[in-house]
């Protein structure tokens, strides 16, 4: 007990000198603690900017359902193979005069290819592309001297392709 004391009173006496070398020594320590203790650096985020993805959008309505079940997963496998936003959009069942607004809502969204799905589609998509050249369609039936329109094709992995190579051909009226 006397050698503390002592130890102390040296301690007391040095102040000046042993206050300094304390605080160094415990914020070393708590350096040392923290070092220990935390994790490693977090990950920096990547992001995507998938605005200038090309656009596919598929049209279809409520009564072209079998034909959609057919198409939409061709559509989907496209987007894995090439960087594609894919779109799909149900219209209700009507006349082509009735269909027309879609399509041109489609247009507004800058996509690349529009897909209609059902015979329904055919003369709306037909009226359309006489007056957007550039825009290409594919529909199940493909009205004659139409450059900008095609069939779709038979097999879902045909599709797929023809989906991918208009995507990295960027015939895209996205700005």
């Amino acid at each position: 007990m006397n050698i503390l004391r002592r130890s102390f009173s040296a301690l007391r006496r040095n102040w000046k000198i042993t206050t300094p070398i304390a605080v160094v020594f415990v914020g070393a320590v708590i350096a040392g603690i923290v070092l220990l203790t935390s994790g490693p650096a977090p990950q920096a985020i990547a992001y995507a900017n998938v605005s200038r993805n090309y656009r596919v959008c598929l049209l279809s309505t409520t009564k072209d359902t079998a034909e959609t079940n057919q198409i939409w997963p061709a559509v989907q496998a496209a987007t894995t193979r090439a960087p594609i936003n894919a779109e799909h959009v149900t219209a209700p069942a009507g006349t082509p005069a009735q269909l027309t607004p879609y399509l041109n809502s489609l247009l507004s969204l800058h996509c690349g290819l529009i897909i209609g799905a059902g015979p329904d589609l055919a003369a709306p998509i037909s009226t359309v592309a006489k007056s957007h050249p550039n825009q290409h369609f594919i529909t199940s039936e493909k009205p004659p001297g139409s450059a900008n329109i095609s069939s779709i094709p038979r097999e879902p992995g045909d599709l797929t392709a023809a989906i991918v190579t208009a995507a990295h051909s960027g015939n895209s009226t996205h700005p």
